[in-house]
């Protein structure tokens, strides 16, 4: 889901228990903040989905930060391409398992725009789940499988 409307529907059948917006994708942090109100009133937990990089993080966790009904911040910076920490100069928000946002201006966050030039926009680089190089690449094919004995 992406719009106010549609997590409307959501919030008020209470059909979720735990509101998961994307701050990046449903309009930003106004939008997640009304999405998240909605969600309070119904007495649910929000949990921002983050799969897109350091920016939407920082922008998701300063939601976190000033959203009484946030539960938990879903990041897959674990598992993104390794010049990651490089993009965003001194900043890694992580600490023994813990989300710390930087007192800096704005997101707080410096982008290096050497690195964002080494490293220039690839179309569609994560394959579609409707894309064979997906199922080929995360599931076991037929073939592959032992026979049982």
């Amino acid at each position: 889901m992406y719009t106010v409307p549609d997590f409307f529907r959501l919030v008020s059948q209470r059909a979720a228990s735990i509101v998961q917006m994307d701050v990046a994708h449903c309009g930003g942090i106004l939008t997640s903040k009304k999405i998240a109100a909605m969600a309070a009133v119904q007495d649910l937990l929000v949990s921002p989905h983050c799969s897109i990089g350091p920016v939407a993080l920082a922008a998701a966790l300063h939601f976190d930060m000033c959203t009484p009904n946030s539960m938990i911040q879903e990041s897959f910076s674990e598992f993104d391409v390794p010049w990651r920490d490089k993009l965003v100069r001194g900043w890694n928000p992580l600490h023994g398992g813990v989300f710390e946002l930087s007192d800096a201006p704005g997101l707080g966050l410096d982008i290096d725009q050497q690195v964002v030039a080494a490293h220039p926009y690839v179309r569609n680089s994560f394959p579609s789940l409707w894309d064979r190089k997906w199922s080929e690449h995360f599931t076991q094919n037929e073939r592959e499988v032992p026979e049982k004995a």
